[in-house]
């Protein structure tokens, strides 16, 4: 018993004289970490950008961490399925969401059980999108200007892509209220469903991620209008933004971020962070994802933090002044 006690006693001295110096110990597991597979949590499918961006990401982190680094594709509930797997998720660092402008929607919304700021602790930043606006090649519309101009000839006769509660739908509605027109939205399943209605001409415009509108623009099937960066896009240095066409409002960045359980210790996320950061940097990595209209967004994790307060308050005043429908009203 006498060499217990003293075992403790010099343990909590030891302790003691390390917060003295200002030096605490690394929380449990985290010197170590990772020492097993690490999951990245996807909540939509193969091939979509969200996708796209964890395969390259876990291949070039796998050689930094010297662990495998696993996506898993849990598609579902508009996003709702991966995100609450992973709010649920031991804060461990292990699973990670990748998440984007669908988990922020669904908040604003109403549609979301887990709560970005409250359920989760941010890693890392991992690109960006930008959205792009389509005319069908008939239309006599070959700028912005044109397309406002067309519509306010025509009120409600132009009809626009979108579904509802999803970032077409504000676009939709944000350029109705800044261009003070009445373009109807059409609602359709997802933004590609639409597309074959607008090659017919059965709607008139099609707001489309980046990635999705290349192969449209380049072979010519349907005509871009304007792009929805505060700047041009890399792939797309033709084509202006809708700053440019005169309504920032539209300005609208699709930021990609990693976000692990809440209670996630500082130290893992840190190493995540640099992990997932180098390889942001490798130009393979940056060439590959820019070949699909992801372009380089990178910051602290402090800034995913700043970021998802602000675009939260953004788009809840976006949706407070859309279609009750979109406020699940």
């Amino acid at each position: 018993m006498q060499v217990t006690q003293w075992s403790r006693r010099r343990a909590v001295a030891a302790a003691m004289a390390g917060i003295a110096a200002g030096v605490m110990p690394a929380p449990a597991g985290a010197q170590d970490f990772p020492n097993k597979p690490i999951t990245i949590v996807c909540p939509f499918g193969p091939g979509t950008a969200n996708d796209i961006i964890a395969r390259q990401l876990a291949q070039d982190m796998m050689g930094t961490l010297g662990q495998s680094v696993i996506v898993d594709n849990r598609a579902g509930a508009t996003g709702n399925i991966a995100t609450d797997l992973v709010a649920k998720s031991r804060p461990d660092g292990y699973t990670l969401l990748i998440a984007s402008m669908s988990n922020i929607l669904n908040q604003v919304t109403g549609n979301a059980n887990s709560d970005l700021t409250k359920n989760f602790t941010p890693v890392a930043f991992s690109g960006k999108l930008l959205y792009s606006m389509f005319v069908p090649n008939e239309l006599p519309a070959k700028n912005v200007a044109d397309l406002v101009e067309l519509a306010r000839q025509q009120p409600g006769k132009l009809n626009y892509a979108g579904y509802v509660g999803g970032v077409p739908q504000f676009l939709g509605e944000m350029l109705n209220r800044a261009a003070k027109i009445n373009m109807v939205m059409v609602p359709y399943k997802s933004t590609t469903d639409a597309l074959v209605d607008l090659l017919a001409n059965r709607i008139q415009v099609w707001f489309t991620p980046v990635a999705s509108g290349i192969p449209v623009q380049s072979a010519k099937q349907a005509r871009m209008l304007a792009v929805t960066g505060d700047t041009r896009a890399s792939v797309l240095p033709d084509i202006p933004t809708f700053k440019e066409a005169g309504y920032p409002d539209l300005t609208v960045d699709v930021a990609y971020f990693l976000v692990a359980a809440k209670g996630t210790p500082q130290p893992i996320v840190d190493k995540l962070h640099g992990a997932i950061d180098k390889a942001l940097q490798n130009p393979k990595v940056k060439e590959a994802l820019l070949a699909q209209g992801i372009e380089e967004k990178r910051g602290a994790s402090s800034d995913v933090g700043a970021y998802l307060a602000g675009e939260i308050r953004r788009w809840g005043d976006i949706v407070k002044l859309s279609a009750p429908a979109a406020a699940g009203k």
